[in-house]
């Protein structure tokens, strides 16, 4: 009888809502980034499970640079919106200390602030968003058919094309279709030294 008795319960109880538990999740964390010397509000969810995976330890503790406090891959994230964490691995922000703020991104290494390492005064702009361009930079890589092409040991799948504009130009006129049309970008008919990265189906040039 005592069995018969909880099944109303737990009938009941498995019933209850649980929109409280939904509610904190939906809540985002508001931080400010400094950006271009603007100050630009963003949202993010502090509760991510692969959090850990994309910002420091140090950074996780205090999340500040400057006038900059929004941890670093939600900055580079907004940058870069049409590619996932792991496709930005190659990237790290250009941080201006004179002006505290994010002049863009880069390629290179991070320091714990997810800050390029290396000063210099680079940026990457996005020149074409077409898979065919990527793809055609990617195969090129796979196939050794282009000099100096190489993918990066890492789990963006990226691969990048370094030299002179003029020089990266001619190669990716090379490959024909949409990576010829890339080549006639004024960004890299200056002559001066620049990369162009293939990830995620988009195409970036990195120069100063």
């Amino acid at each position: 009888m005592r069995r018969l008795a909880l099944i109303p319960i737990l009938a009941l109880l498995s019933a209850l809502p649980s929109a409280p538990v939904a509610a904190q999740e939906a809540e985002p964390t508001f931080c400010t980034a400094r950006i271009n010397d603007r100050d630009v509000v963003m949202g993010y969810d502090k509760a991510e499970a692969r959090l850990s995976d994309t910002y420091s330890r140090r950074e996780q503790l205090a999340t500040r640079i400057g006038r900059h406090d929004c941890p670093s891959y939600v900055v580079l994230r907004s940058l870069t919106p049409e590619l996932t964490d792991e496709e930005r691995l190659p990237f790290c922000l250009r941080f201006d200390k004179a002006s505290e703020s994010v002049m863009g991104y880069d390629l290179g290494a991070r320091d714990a602030w997810g800050v390029c390492r290396s000063q210099t005064r680079a940026v990457c702009r996005r020149v074409n968003q077409t898979t065919a361009a990527a793809g055609a930079l990617s195969g090129a890589a796979a196939r050794r058919s282009v000099q100096g092409l190489q993918a990066l040991p890492d789990a963006s799948g990226a691969v990048i094309l370094s030299g002179a504009g003029t020089a990266v130009s001619g190669a990716l006129a090379s490959l024909g279709g949409a990576a010829a049309a890339v080549a006639a970008s004024p960004v890299l008919l200056t002559g001066a030294a620049v990369s162009v990265v293939a990830v995620g189906g988009t195409l970036y040039a990195c120069r100063e």
